[in-house]
């Protein structure tokens, strides 16, 4: 319980300061997406981190469902719906390219639902591409695509590179 309180106090007052990196960036969406019981992500944290015209792209288990297309605003307003569950993201892979106010993150992330210490119930990929405004980071494109059952990710993707 302890974690998850840490975790929603870190949230919306590191949101402004935060975003100096794409790393910090990517660090913060984690933070603000993970939560504890009776909670949702923090949307103070989430609204300023992404651009106001970005978009979420997702992919779901299955590789059967059509590509799931959402404005930021939509995103963050299912994410910051409370969860009787408590939530974490956990990265445990990224790559980062950057090229002068344009970068991507390319990551793995581990999804928890109830023990946060138990097995990850999602694994997944994540391409957040981002750019660079008066000196903050923000999201213009979110794009997930969770592991699918009998196509694991490589061994090298759920490692952090040396």
């Amino acid at each position: 319980m302890k974690r998850w309180l840490m975790l929603a106090a870190l949230g919306g007052a590191a949101a402004a300061s935060a975003q100096d990196s794409p790393e910090a960036a990517a660090d913060l969406l984690w933070r603000a997406l993970s939560h504890g019981p009776g909670q949702g992500a923090d949307r103070a944290a989430l609204e300023p981190l992404f651009l106001p015209a970005a978009q979420v792209y997702g992919l779901g288990r299955d590789g059967k469902s059509p590509l799931r297309v959402r404005s930021a605003a939509e995103f963050i307003a299912a994410q910051v719906q409370p969860d009787a569950q408590p939530f974490e993201e956990r990265e445990v892979h990224r790559e980062v390219r950057r090229y002068g106010r344009f970068a991507e993150v390319f990551a793995t992330v581990e999804s928890r639902t109830g023990d946060a210490a138990g097995p990850a119930e999602y694994t997944g990929i994540n391409s957040l591409h981002l750019v660079e405004q008066d000196g903050r980071w923000r999201i213009v494109a979110l794009y997930y695509a969770l592991e699918r059952p009998g196509q694991p990710l490589p061994a090298d993707w759920r490692q952090r590179p040396r």
